[in-house]
């Protein structure tokens, strides 16, 4: 029964292609530390920080009454701009001000999923994803930071709905990504960041 049944779900495969209009809520932990010329770490600040962005996203999948596999490609999502002024925000005017700021954007994220159904148009979806951490910076210092590669897992839940020409979907997804660590390309005794 069970071959039967996996005989007959592979024999009749379809294919789907779709775009997504989606809204996130990101939030990530930073830890900055400061060293001297002596090479002596200096401050460690720890920060906390949150956003949300609307992107868009197109996907791939095939599959069939079982489940798919896709594969999607979504659009670029920005942090906000953090800016640390020079001498303060009151700094006098005409003053010759260097401020440091920086931002990140998460480019190229593609994502490979496996979907599986469930009763009552439900879904189950799980996958990795991966992309590219581009690192905007403008330091008083002139160092720069080098952009980062992004891993992480996808979780989640979504309801389908069917239609004769298309499908509408709404998703719940969870993201997790690793650790980034990135350092301004100086040496321990060169005020390393």
């Amino acid at each position: 029964s069970g071959m039967f049944a996996f005989g007959s779900a592979i024999a009749q495969p379809s294919f789907t292609v779709g775009l997504g209009l989606n809204h996130g809520v990101f939030a990530g932990e930073g830890r900055e530390e400061n060293f001297d010329e002596s090479g002596s770490l200096k401050s460690v600040t720890e920060e906390y920080g949150a956003f949300t962005d609307s992107f868009a996203s197109v996907y791939v999948e095939m599959g069939n009454e079982t489940g798919s596999i896709g594969l999607s490609y979504q659009g670029d999502t920005s942090t906000p701009r953090n800016i640390n002024e020079a001498n303060g925000p009151a700094a006098v005017a005409g003053e010759n001000k260097i401020n440091t700021s920086v931002s990140v954007d998460f480019s190229s994220v593609i994502t490979l999923y496996g979907m599986v159904n469930l009763p009552l148009n439900l879904y189950a979806k799980a996958g990795y994803v991966q992309g590219d951490i581009e690192i905007n910076e403008t330091q008083r210092s002139g160092n720069t930071y080098a952009d980062q590669d992004l891993e992480g897992y996808v979780l989640g839940f979504g309801y389908q709905h069917s239609a004769d020409a298309a499908n509408v979907r709404f998703e719940l997804l969870g993201h997790t990504y690793k650790d980034v660590e990135s350092n301004n390309g100086v040496a321990t005794t060169g005020n390393l960041n």
